[in-house]
């Protein structure tokens, strides 16, 4: 075992496909979806420390909230809503055997229900970290899939697209077969230099300053999607949709992709009321003008929207908008950089 152990984990940031990687759909169609790890504020946001301790107990830290387990059966039988539940599930799914080390967690400034897919990137680091800890080999299709499973087990509903968009650097597209177990193909979408620093500057990513739970909105999609085949054929669209994202942004075609993230989003907001909040929907509305695509991050109703704005157009404009509509709230843009 390793003294000291530190792991850094990027956000995820959605454009296409997004719906298709969770299950029940993944299992039955296969899913795809193009995404990109990301920063913020030029760090990775999500930080995992795991330290030997001398005591015979796990000591797991996220804040100012602290607790201790003495005994490896205070793992079993975890209530998914008490304090702590994806650290301990995730301790159980790793199937921790030893105790006598301190798990400390480390989100700088990301709020909770961000759409950011911080939980399961906070899994999959703790699950990353473990592995380095304890000198064990993994690799990245069994950490989805433990993810995957600890998703299960709290009852969030989520798919693989989060801890696969962060497992690996930069813009992808990431598609799997049918089946129980998800075998994944990350491939890494190889962008022009000049476009990708088109992209840089006209991707926005704005905080609405409102915070939620996405189970619900999950758990309503994937039942829509087993009983209407209208619901079905969206999904199939979304995924048609990330794969012509991937071939636009091989060919520097940025513009095409903004259309396409705009067919993404007009598909995704008629999958649930709730998806776009009204927060989100003013935002949209008031840089309408400027915009040449827009998108909902993660689940929606909440948390934080992209967009790309229209040649020409500076940052600046949009921030100004958002100043005059929005005063003495949280809206605001966040700094970025896709990786």
């Amino acid at each position: 075992m390793k003294n000291k152990v530190i792991v850094r984990m990027p956000v995820r940031i959605n454009f296409g496909g997004a719906w298709s990687d969770t299950p029940p759909f993944c299992i039955k169609e296969g899913g795809c979806v193009c995404n990109a790890s990301a920063i913020i504020n030029k760090k990775k946001p999500i930080i995992i420390t795991i330290e030997k301790i001398k005591e015979n107990k796990i000591i797991i830290e996220n804040n100012n909230d602290v607790i201790e387990i003495k005994n490896i059966n205070e793992l079993e039988n975890i209530n998914n809503k008490e304090k702590f539940a994806l650290e301990k599930i995730t301790l159980k799914i790793y199937d921790i055997k030893k105790l006598g080390f301190k798990l400390s967690i480390n989100i700088i400034n990301i709020p909770r229900g961000s759409g950011l897919g911080t939980s399961s990137i906070l899994a999959l680091a703790i699950l990353k970290a473990l592995y380095i800890y304890e000198k064990n080999k993994t690799t990245e299709e069994d950490l989805i899939n433990k993810v995957l499973t600890i998703e299960k087990r709290l009852g969030t509903g989520g798919g693989w697209q989060d801890q696969a968009g962060a497992i690996r650097k930069g813009i992808k597209l990431i598609s799997s077969n049918p089946g129980e177990i998800q075998i994944l193909k990350i491939e890494n979408i190889k962008i022009p230099i000049i476009a990708k620093k088109e992209l840089k500057r006209r991707f926005i990513l704005i905080y609405t300053g409102e915070t939620r739970e996405s189970s619900e909105i999950v758990i309503d999609i994937a039942k829509k999607w087993q009983e209407d085949k209208e619901e079905r054929q969206k999904i199939i669209n979304l995924k048609e949709i990330a794969t012509n994202m991937k071939y636009n942004l091989e060919k520097g075609k940025i513009d095409e992709f903004a259309i396409l993230l705009n067919k993404n989003y007009e598909i995704t907001k008629t999958m649930n009321n709730k998806i776009v909040s009204p927060v989100a929907q003013r935002i949209f509305d008031i840089t309408e003008d400027i915009t040449s695509g827009r998108m909902i991050c993660g689940a929606g109703n909440g948390g934080f929207i992209e967009i790309i704005l229209k040649k020409g157009i500076k940052k600046q404009e949009i921030n100004k908008r958002l100043q005059k509509e929005f005063v003495n709230t949280d809206v605001e843009i966040w700094k970025v950089e896709l990786e």
